[in-house]
């Protein structure tokens, strides 16, 4: 079985080289490098491939990848990244000597592999590496798969945002946080206001392109410690941590004026003026994530039902 990997090699020394490696094909076993630490057992390639099988997770397959390589070519550190999925992992610590790799597997590139240390990569250790890495390729591309896979399970299509699948698994570990802390959790019920009118009245392409206009409001307003997630239909849930009555207050105006901001415009150049009707109910010491839910969201039926583009609380 073929890997290919194409390595660019940065061996800084005092800052002013560069070493560039020609792109390779690998095959074959994993090459014992004569120079590696005593206290740290070489392992063998059956030994390597069998220990990089053992997970999907990609931290962790990163961990026993550089743990399995730390015989053979000693580091300090590990960095992976794969700017089309938004994946940044740094293990170890940062050094002044940098091997760089840019995995390749069947002509797609499945990210950016990079090895450090503080003195100078010898030529053997790099033979040996260019070697480990093509048994890792393969573990790799199904550990990046099956976060794609979780990741789309847990994704609104439309909107990019979170979904009500991983609401309830968020939100239950997220009251129980709240729990521990002393600090509750308040939770606001978002549904668009004559939402159903939009669509009779400029169809359905045009309800999309507000959800996803209401969605990017919503994502450009809210903390990063804040949660977003699009319920379902015309229906938003945002969930704010360690929080308080008077900030969730102040959050629920702000979530209403930034919805009502500025009018949409549509393709065609017709503006619908967006609003949305909110809910809000504070966590309470035997809330679960269906009865939290459960009192945000009756109160934003209140709000609906007593003239729309209003905030209820909870009774």
């Amino acid at each position: 079985m073929r890997h290919v990997i194409r390595p660019m090699l940065e061996q800084a020394n005092n800052g002013d080289n560069t070493l560039m490696a020609s792109p390779q094909l690998l095959q074959g076993g994993l090459a014992r490098s004569e120079r590696h630490t005593p206290s740290v057992p070489t392992l063998t390639p059956a030994m390597i491939l069998h220990r990089l099988q053992t997970t999907l997770e990609l931290e962790e397959l990163l961990e026993i990848f550089s743990n399995a390589l730390a015989g053979m070519v000693p580091h300090d550190g590990l960095t992976f990244d794969h700017p089309d999925m938004g994946i940044h992992i740094s293990q170890g610590r940062l050094s002044r000597h940098v091997c760089s790799y840019n995995l390749m597997v069947e002509r797609t590139e499945i990210g950016q592999l990079r090895l450090l240390r503080g003195r100078k990569f010898k030529e053997q250790e790099l033979i040996a590496l260019e070697e480990a890495l093509s048994m890792l390729t393969y573990p790799l591309r199904n550990a990046l798969l099956y976060r794609q896979a979780l990741t789309s399970a847990q994704t609104d299509p439309l909107t990019g945002l979170l979904n009500r699948t991983s609401m309830t698994r968020m939100l239950d570990r997220e009251l129980a946080v709240a729990t521990r802390s002393g600090r509750q959790v308040c939770m606001l019920v978002v549904d668009v206001d004559f939402f159903k009118q939009v669509n009779d009245t400029h169809g359905h392409q045009a309800g999309d392109h507000v959800l996803v206009a209401v969605a990017e409001r919503l994502r450009a307003l809210t903390r990063k410690s804040d949660m977003v997630f699009r319920y379902g239909g015309e229906e938003f849930v945002i969930v704010i941590s360690e929080t308080d009555a008077e900030s969730a207050a102040t959050a629920a105006e702000r979530v209403q004026e930034v919805i009502r901001s500025a009018p949409h415009t549509l393709d065609a150049g017709q503006q619908i003026r967006i609003t949305a009707s909110i809910g809000v109910a504070m966590q309470r010491p035997d809330d679960s994530p269906a009865s939290l839910f459960k009192r945000a969201d009756q109160a934003m039926y209140r709000a609906k039902n007593t003239g729309r583009d209003r905030i209820e609380w909870e009774d």
